[in-house]
């Protein structure tokens, strides 16, 4: 044996031993301390490196391998049929390649696809007999799971009696599926552990496995538990001919299925795949990525399957959205409103399709709790446009010294203090902290406040820095002449930064009003505020029982407003605001008797004819509730061209869908003219 050959095999076992460790705490432990990400690529260096060395691999490699044995903890049940895993891809490269090499092997044969969303959840094998739940278990290796019949029957989207109607029920039925827990349910039960002292969980999946493998099933009834039905094992293949047809039938025996799209080349699975990434946020359940199958069952027979996966279908996985890397720092950030919060700086990784090198730790108490120090290795997530945060650190030194909790603030050297019943700490300094200042200017002049295009974060900073601005007052007395040489400025940019900060003056109350940058005021609120009160002034003057009639405001936003409008300071800078020419434009009153008055609606899509933002602006003066997101508490949804999971769910939820032309005609509406209609 070469020394060469002898140092691949070395390297191989190595890593084989690594990824069942992995495999044990992801499947058996329900705590990984790498993130799926990194798992995969783990696995991927060992296909390489088994391939590379060119002898037969062995049957107990992860790579030819399942999951991981069942626990010990629960009694071994075996699969009538071996509950496989899929291959990944994780490029349009990989899928192409993929499609061809099924294309190829059927010869040619017209293919259709069938395209489902990947639930991060974990599989699970359903045994009926005669129609009846007999026996649920877990993928365990593939071929043994754990028996959680107990469990699995607190779970409200999976029957226990199957309906034939007049056909006989087969003598034994396997269905396959995933269970998870919903965004709703995981935020609840973190709640609820950190409320008890417990430790939260880090994800969904998590939480989900180890609500599944409790003891006491109470416990899982108490967690909240869904579930999706996505396929058959023994005595399941009669049901149907193909996938999509499957899921129908499935669907009419009781089980929840998730909408899936049929589509006939590559072309399509990618446009599906595109689509459910842009959607995923907005889902009520985490997604991992894509499922691409052969929708016909006699072609997927006909190409078979390898030891760990069917050769018919592949997970397209989304970007990584948890990775692992090392803190090389930790450094207190100052926000606007004065919290002081500690941020990672990491080792650069690419999370969610983008390179981060910073990571929010939340608080002192999640940095304490987390056990994050420089060194560290920690998951980092990313999910969306969401800030990347540190899920949790592993591998933890006991040894390590942990960072120090500042005692004043880094920005201005104020003392720090933390409020009874809260968890953040914060700067004393109030409005003389400069690193607050630019955070509230960058807040002032963003595009949903005062909107200010030109006042750029940089500048912002300089002003400050040159000590040119010390309030949102100075923006509206700026010494051009001072800027022309400053970088990325000149004569003709700062001629069009003084529009806009002069155009600026007659934005609208609300607008106005969330510039402010009061603590618990976002947009919604300020607008409440605006349609309550119509004027500044009459907002300045109000007392708690007036702000409390306001909808959505409670003891906590009253007391926050009145405070900041009994500050002398802020009183100073308003009026110095209003000396400069900026009056914010009285609201318009609620026009009473519109159709749509008093409902709760989401405008999703493109419109032709109206800007979004400015239709919802409109509706608001009619008296609606504009919403960001369909519930079961929607009253309306509007939908423009290329609507997506919105107008998916509203479908779900069976909530009312209106077109653009009819969003117009309610745009249109005037009592005047209802006044004319009822004459007619």
């Amino acid at each position: 044996m070469s020394g060469s050959t002898a140092s691949l095999q070395h390297e191989i076992e190595a890593l084989r031993r690594e990824i069942r460790e992995h495999n044990y705490r992801y499947y058996i432990l329900d705590h990984p301390t790498i993130s799926d990400h990194d798992y995969d690529r783990l696995l991927r260096h060992l296909q390489q490196l088994e391939a590379e060395l060119g002898e037969p691999v062995p049957a107990d490699s992860p790579s030819q391998q399942v999951g991981a044995p069942p626990s010990s903890t629960f009694t071994s049940v075996a699969h009538g049929e071996p509950l496989l895993s899929l291959a990944n891809a994780f490029s349009d490269a990989e899928v192409e390649a993929f499609a061809r090499r099924l294309t190829d092997q059927l010869g040619g044969a017209t293919t259709r696809w069938i395209v489902e969303p990947k639930i991060d959840g974990l599989a699970v094998n359903l045994r009926y007999e005669a129609g009846h739940l007999t026996a649920a278990a877990t993928r365990g290796d593939g071929v043994h799971g754990e028996d959680v019949t107990d469990n699995v029957r607190t779970i409200a989207d999976i029957p226990w009696h199957l309906d034939f109607g007049t056909q006989s029920p087969p003598a034994l039925l396997e269905v396959r599926g995933e269970i998870y827990m919903s965004k709703a349910a995981f935020a609840a039960l973190n709640a609820r552990q950190q409320q008890a002292g417990a430790t939260p969980f880090a994800n969904p999946r998590n939480a989900a496995a180890g609500s599944l493998r409790q003891l006491d099933a109470r416990i899982t009834r108490e967690r909240q538990l869904n579930f999706f039905a996505y396929g058959v094992g023994l005595g399941g293949h009669a049901l149907a001919e193909s996938q999509s047809a499957l899921l129908q039938r499935l669907s009419e025996l009781g089980f929840a299925v998730q909408q899936t799209t049929l589509v006939d080349d590559v072309a399509g699975l990618l446009h599906c795949y595109r689509q459910l990434q842009q959607a995923r946020a907005e889902l009520p359940y985490e997604i991992d990525g894509v499922v691409y199958k052969l929708d016909d069952f006699t072609l997927q027979q006909q190409v078979g399957a390898v030891a760990r996966a069917p050769r018919w279908a592949i997970a397209h996985k989304f970007p990584a959205e948890e990775v692992t890397t090392q803190v090389e720092e930790i450094v207190w950030q100052v926000g606007r409103t004065g919290v002081i919060t500690p941020v990672a700086v990491l080792q650069p990784v690419a999370v969610g399709g983008v390179v981060v090198s910073r990571a929010t730790l939340h608080n002192v108490d999640e940095l304490q709790r987390k056990a994050v120090y420089v060194g560290a290795r920690v998951i980092v997530r990313r999910a969306g446009d969401v800030i990347p945060e540190v899920v949790q650190a592993v591998d933890v030194d006991a040894a390590a010294e942990m960072p120090a909790v500042p005692t004043q603030c880094p920005a201005c050297g104020a003392a720090v203090y933390r409020l009874q019943d809260e968890v953040a700490i914060r700067c004393s300094g109030g409005l003389s902290c400069a690193a607050q200042l630019v955070e509230r200017l960058r807040h002032f002049v963003s595009r949903a406040a005062m909107d200010i295009d030109g006042m750029g974060d940089k500048l912002i900073a300089r002003l400050v820095d040159e000590q040119l601005v010390h309030d949102a007052a100075d923006l509206y007395s700026l010494d051009y002449s001072r800027l022309t040489d400053w970088p990325g400025m000149g004569e003709r940019s700062c001629a069009k930064l003084a529009d806009a900060v002069a155009a600026s003056k007659k934005r609208p109350l609300a607008r106005f009003l969330f510039a402010l940058g009061m603590r618990h005021v976002g947009a919604a609120t300020a607008a409440a505020l605006a349609t309550q009160f119509g004027h500044l002034d009459a907002v300045m003057a109000a007392d708690e029982a007036s702000l409390l009639a306001v909808p959505d405001v409670g003891p906590e936003v009253a007391a926050s407003v009145m405070n900041f409008f009994a500050e002398p300071h802020n009183r100073d800078v308003l009026a110095r605001l209003r000396a400069a020419g900026v009056e914010p434009q009285v609201a318009e009153q609620l026009v009473s008797g519109h159709p749509l008055a008093g409902k709760t609606v989401v405008l999703t899509g493109s419109f032709q004819a109206v800007a979004r933002r400015a239709a919802q602006e409109q509706l608001r003066k009619f008296g609606v509730k504009p919403a960001s997101s369909v519930s079961k508490n929607s009253d309306l949804v509007i939908a423009g061209e290329r609507a997506g999971s919105k107008l998916n769910k509203a479908r779900e939820l069976g909530i009312a869908v209106a077109d653009e032309a009819q969003l117009m005609r309610w745009l249109a509406w005037s009592p005047e003219a209802q006044d004319t209609q009822a004459a007619d």
